[in-house]
């Protein structure tokens, strides 16, 4: 309901188009971001306060002026794109607020995938079905990225998808490689019917990303594999 009639009516339109700002540079990432300051940040230039007053009615300046920080990540992708979750905040935005986002992601994720399968064809439906059922296997992935790297949910999530973009091929396949090959055993996926099988190029990413992960020292400043 706040993002339909409140300040997310009016931003969102506004960082998803002409003056473009987190959403959509978490859809090019395809990772988590945080702000704490959403009309200075260097990562978007183009939204600035004074602009977009200019663009919207009067009657909302009050309230716009209000938000400060602001976060989004991605949520659900498919062949149509992707679905950000966002939220825009009169406080600065952090690690906490992406890890917020994080608990509540799974619950928006089920609710836009039911509410647009009455409007797509039966093989649309299909593909955003399987996007949703790879989660619990990412989920997995993440996790033993996290426990042996120990960093963020959101670091392990840049590891999966620079290596799956790097070799052109899906997150959902190099993770359920990558759970396969960390514990020896098919990778748990929650439907049978929308099982992911594995190529010979997703295992062999996978054992590359795994023996990686293990000359990282945890303790240096995480700027990648070695």
């Amino acid at each position: 309901m706040l993002a339909a009639t409140g300040v997310g009516a009016t931003l969102t339109p506004e960082t998803t188009g002409e003056l473009w700002g987190p959403s959509l540079l978490a859809a090019g990432w395809e990772g988590p971001l945080a702000t704490d300051d959403i009309w200075h940040d260097s990562r978007w230039p183009h939204l600035q306060l004074a602009r977009l007053l200019e663009r919207v009615d009067a009657s909302q300046h009050e309230q716009i002026r209000r938000v400060s920080g602001a976060a989004a990540m991605p949520s659900i992708w498919d062949d149509d794109g992707l679905v950000i979750l966002s939220v825009y905040l009169d406080r600065p935005a952090d690690d906490d607020t992406i890890a917020i986002l994080a608990r509540h992601e799974p619950l928006v994720t089920s609710a836009v995938t039911i509410a647009g399968i009455a409007e797509r064809s039966h093989q649309k439906s299909e593909q955003v079905l399987d996007a949703l059922a790879s989660r619990a296997t990412i989920e997995q992935a993440k996790g033993a990225i996290m426990a042996l790297r120990r960093c963020a949910p959101a670091d392990a999530w840049s590891m999966l998808r620079a290596v799956s973009q790097d070799a052109n091929i899906k997150v959902r396949e190099l993770a359920t490689a990558f759970v396969e090959h960390v514990e020896q055993l098919p990778a748990q996926q929650a439907n049978d019917q929308r099982r992911i099988e594995t190529r010979a190029r997703a295992r062999e990413l996978a054992i590359g990303l795994w023996d990686g992960l293990h000359r990282i020292d945890p303790y240096d400043d995480g700027q990648g594999l070695n």
